[in-house]
Order: C-alpha cells, then sequence, then structure tokens
C-alpha cells in the first residue's frame, strides 16, 4: 500500500510541477507561443510540395529576411496561389536553389531573397553547409523519423515548455539554453545572447512578437547582438577574387532552371543603415549586385530602387514587423504581378 500511495504522489506531484512550468512560460505571451518548431523536419514538409509543383507555382527561398518580410496568405490572396516557402532563418539560400534546380523538374518561378552577407559567399562556408544539411535530411529522411516528427507534433503544437530551435536562441526553453542563463563568471554577457524575437506558422511565416515595436530596449537586446559583429565584417578587398567563382557558380545554376522553362526573380529586402552601410563597403552595389543581375539576366528588386519597398522602420534594423510584411507583401507581389514577372490566378485557373 505505502508503494502505491508513494507512486500516486510522485505521478500527482510531477504532473501539477509539469502544469506549473506551463503555467509559468504560457504567463510570457510577449516571447513564448506554442507552435511547431521551425527545423528541418518542418522545412522538409515544404520541400515535398516541389515534387508535385506545376509551372504555374512559385517558390521562396532566402534566408530570414525573406521569411519575415513576405507573408505567404496576402500572397495567395492577390496572387490566387500560395507559394511554397522554403526560407530560412540564419541559412543562405544557395543549397535550396541547388537542390531544386538538379534534383526535381520543377519548372514554375523561384523569388529568391537575397541578403547579400549570406547569397554572395562560396559553397565552402560553414553555412552553406549547415543549409545543406537541412537538403540532405530531406533526401535521407527515415521513416522511424518521419513517425517520430508525425508523433511530436500535437506536443509542439500545445506545450509551450517545448520551445526550442536549432538556431540555439538565448532564451529557449531546453535544458541547455535555461543552464546557459544561469550567471557564471567568465560566461559571454546576457545581452549580447541572441533572444528569438519571432514565432511562425505551419507555412513557415516569421512573424515578431509585438515586443519588438512595444519596447524599444528589447529590440536594442537585437541590435546590440548585431552591433557585436557588423564591425569585423571586412571591406570590398577580402572578396573581390572570389566574386568572379561566385557569378559563374550561380550562372551556370541558373542557366539549366531557365533551359527547362523556369523562372527566377530577385529581391533585395530593405535593411537600415547599420546593416547597409556594412553591405555597401563589403559588397557594393555597382561592383555585385548590379553586376550580378547583369550576368544572370533574370528581374530584380531592390529596396532603394522602389518607394514601397524602403518606407518601413525595421525594428531590430534587419526584419519587417508582421503587419508591415503583409501591406509589403501585397505591394510587391502586385509589382511583379504588373510587370509580367507573374501570373495572377483566380480560383477556377489554378
Amino acid at each position: 500500500m505505502n508503494l502505491k500511495k508513494s507512486l500516486l504522489i510522485g505521478i500527482a506531484l510531477s504532473i501539477i510541477s509539469l502544469v506549473s512550468w506551463e503555467m509559468y512560460w504560457r504567463s510570457k505571451p510577449e516571447l513564448y507561443k506554442a507552435t511547431l518548431e521551425d527545423d528541418r523536419y518542418l522545412w522538409a514538409e515544404q520541400r515535398a510540395k516541389v515534387e508535385t509543383a506545376t509551372d504555374k507555382d512559385v517558390i521562396l527561398i532566402g534566408s530570414s529576411r525573406t521569411g519575415f518580410d513576405f507573408n505567404t496568405h496576402v500572397w495567395e490572396a492577390v496572387q490566387g496561389i500560395k507559394p511554397i516557402n522554403l526560407s530560412t532563418d540564419g541559412k543562405p539560400p544557395g543549397p535550396f536553389l541547388d537542390d531544386i534546380v538538379h534534383n526535381t523538374a520543377f519548372n514554375g518561378t523561384i523569388v529568391i531573397g537575397v541578403t547579400p552577407l549570406f547569397w554572395f559567399d562560396k559553397a565552402d562556408n560553414i553555412w552553406w553547409k549547415g543549409a545543406q544539411k537541412w537538403v540532405d535530411h530531406y533526401h535521407d529522411e527515415t521513416y522511424a523519423q518521419k513517425l517520430g516528427y508525425f508523433l511530436s507534433k500535437p506536443l509542439q503544437r500545445n506545450l509551450v515548455m517545448l520551445t526550442s530551435s536549432e538556431l540555439k536562441f538565448y532564451n529557449d526553453l531546453d535544458l541547455k539554453s535555461l543552464i546557459n542563463t544561469i550567471s557564471i563568471p567568465g560566461r559571454i554577457e546576457e545581452e549580447r545572447m541572441l533572444y528569438n524575437f519571432s514565432y511562425h506558422d505551419e507555412d513557415r511565416n516569421l512573424m515578431m512578437f509585438p515586443i519588438m515595436v512595444n519596447d524599444p530596449s528589447f529590440a536594442k537586446k537585437i541590435q546590440y547582438v548585431w552591433e557585436g559583429f557588423l564591425p569585423h565584417i571586412p571591406d570590398y578587398t577580402a572578396i573581390k577574387n572570389d566574386i568572379p567563382e561566385i557569378f559563374d557558380y550561380y550562372l551556370k545554376v541558373i542557366t539549366v532552371f531557365k533551359a527547362r522553362g523556369g523562372k527566377i526573380i530577385f529581391v533585395r529586402h530593405k535593411a537600415e543603415e547599420p546593416w547597409n552601410k556594412v553591405t555597401k563597403r563589403f559588397l557594393p552595389r555597382d561592383k555585385v549586385w548590379d553586376k550580378f543581375i547583369e550576368t544572370v539576366n533574370c528581374p530584380a528588386y531592390h529596396f532603394e530602387d522602389y518607394e514601397f519597398m524602403s518606407k518601413y522602420t525595421l525594428p531590430d534594423w534587419s526584419h519587417m514587423y508582421v503587419d508591415d510584411a503583409k501591406t509589403y507583401t501585397k505591394d510587391l507581389v502586385t509589382k511583379m504581378i504588373e510587370d509580367g514577372y507573374l501570373t495572377q490566378y483566380s480560383k477556377n485557373n489554378k
């Protein structure tokens, strides 16, 4: 009887502890929201849609600016078709373009959001390799992994305590992240650690938490992280000898895609001056962007050329707030349709 009683007490205490822990984090909606983790598994679900996509479909690739600045629901409302969102936070889109071109028969439209530091770089860098791991996961994913992910979905959708990320944000709730919040002499200062400042839906649209616009002091924590590494980015002279090789690589991939009827549209999203001045120093527009677009001969939209692309204030200097992103998406998709680069569909002619 004593053992049975002890077991029941243990179970009761465990349930109470877990409920209390969950309620504690739910009391902080400005930073936490129960949602599927935006990891290689969720990305693979979207990637699988490319296998049956037609020439009418649109694929979005790019880094975090593309994830934040485009909203697929608004895109669908304007064009009449929802794009397949393969943008990735903290990863360059090069491996995803290569995968689509060489491992699928897709011949629709790819819209590429260009973050210069990620796009104009060689394929042997650490960021490229990190993106390639997602591509490899899609092609090598086992049935056991798929089953495990399927079973984890209900828990992720309903429990804030499972909040985590492959990018390892300072305020993730996994054990390692929580331990990292403990103050220990010699550890990196808290304000230099990157906080997660967004949530996403199951179409992988990234959306800033309202705290980024409602509390400037929190936005400054993110800006402070950017300030920590931006000054260390070198001048153009450090990469200019690599530019011909980078151009040649992309030209070959894009030529293959065009040859089977595919179209590519490039978008250079806005960055605030602290970011943009570094980009201008490292990858000056006249020497890199303009020459690249001329080389690959694809339509392109640069935020410096259009008032509707540059009018927003970016809370962290690099990404749009969700309300602005919706308007931005509407305006840019409308412009692409007007320019003849996208076709507008109704429900009856998709």
